[in-house]
């Protein structure tokens, strides 16, 4: 008989835990595995992409103006969840770290129940903040926690060190067939030889991604062009950044794309100018199409270790940043070839442990 799987998101809108997400389904063994997907909105560009064997659900959380009634209303669902789904799951995985309805789901739907932690949240939260994150999602009520860097781990048992038995390393997912096929899809971009082209990929959000940083780096820096492929709530503010520099020639906007790959491709160099990631997706895709990365962020994985293996890590401070780009393209570091694929099927095999009931090992 089949073991149930049950895996719990905010919704499938296009992002890198998104996509993360349904790598990871994709990879699930369907011989062996019946597997639910239950989204608090049915939404999202990447809904046609789940596998076809996976069965996906709404939980609705209502956002009443009237407090009680919202209460009452969101209560009526929670209930309608437990009688229906308590302890029927052989696993359950909340996959949306922020989110208290699906950290409940998963709890309720298996005692086998474990939540993945995508970001490093020591560098975004003091003590008390951290502490009080976790302790509304209930983290030590979970058997396993995954996280995707071995920094954010390290960080968490700082302060949670009494659950250092239940914390595990195991990245993130990445389609490498489709991100190879992806990447050849025909683009209208005017590169020069003589320049280098950084490109960015991701949300447009100045409380983390400080993309500031890589448009100063292209007025410092002569010859050099920056694509940036996303949009989020800072995109004005960057914009305006680049008409304030005059750089409307050298720094491209061309938004959100379900297809970034064929931008990845054509860049001398993937940057990220973050002030605190877990392990950004956007590494795995650049280490796929075999890009080169400058990036203000080292983590390491339960394979990979960026700094030493593949990327070139630099300053946060924009002055110091400026010297170690000029000194880093003036001397390239050779690309070392990683088998992502095969490392990814390790991982899955990894994860069956843990669908299966097993423990970390010690």
């Amino acid at each position: 008989m089949k073991k149930k799987l049950l895996f719990t998101a905010y919704s499938l809108d296009i992002g890198g835990i998104e996509s993360a997400l349904v790598n990871l389904l994709n990879y699930i063994d369907y011989d062996k595995y019946e597997v639910c997907l239950v989204l608090e909105k049915m939404s999202g560009d990447l809904l046609k992409k789940v596998n076809k064997n996976v069965q996906i659900s709404e939980f609705r959380v209502s956002n009443h103006k009237n407090i009680i009634f919202r209460k009452a209303i969101n209560l009526i669902h929670q209930l309608s969840f437990f009688l229906k789904n308590y302890h029927k799951y052989d696993f359950s995985c909340c996959y949306a770290t922020y989110s208290f309805s699906c950290n409940k789901l998963a709890r309720l739907a298996s005692k086998n129940n474990s939540i993945y932690v995508h970001s490093n949240y020591r560098q975004l939260y003091d003590d008390n903040s951290f502490k009080d994150f976790f302790g509304k999602r209930n983290i030590n009520k979970f058997k396993t926690i995954f996280f995707v860097s071995n920094e954010s781990r390290r960080d968490f048992l700082e302060i949670y060190s009494e659950l250092a038995d239940r914390s595990v390393v195991i990245n993130n997912f990445v389609d490498v067939k489709s991100i190879k096929e992806k990447s050849l899809e025909k683009i209208t971009l005017k590169k020069k030889k003589c320049e280098t082209l950084f490109v960015y990929v991701g949300r447009l959000d100045d409380t983390s991604k400080k993309l500031g940083r890589a448009i100063n780096l292209i007025d410092k820096i002569d010859n050099t062009k920056l694509l940036i492929v996303g949009s989020g709530p800072d995109d004005i503010k960057y914009r305006n950044l680049v008409k304030q520099k005059s750089l409307l020639d050298r720094v491209i906007f061309v938004g959100r794309r379900t297809n970034p790959y064929p931008y990845m491709l054509q860049a001398d160099y993937i940057i990220l100018t973050s002030d605190y990631e877990g392990f950004p997706v956007t590494y795995l895709e650049a280490i796929v199409l075999e890009k080169r990365i400058i990036t203000t962020i080292d983590v390491s994985d339960d394979k990979i270790n960026m700094g030493k293996d593949y990327a070139e890590i630099v300053s946060k401070d924009e002055d110091i940043m400026v010297k170690e780009v000029k000194t880093i393209l003036e001397k390239p570091r050779k690309i070392k070839k990683i088998d992502l694929a095969l490392i990814q099927k390790e991982r899955s095999k990894e994860l069956e442990k843990y669908f299966d009931g097993g423990d970390i090992d010690a």
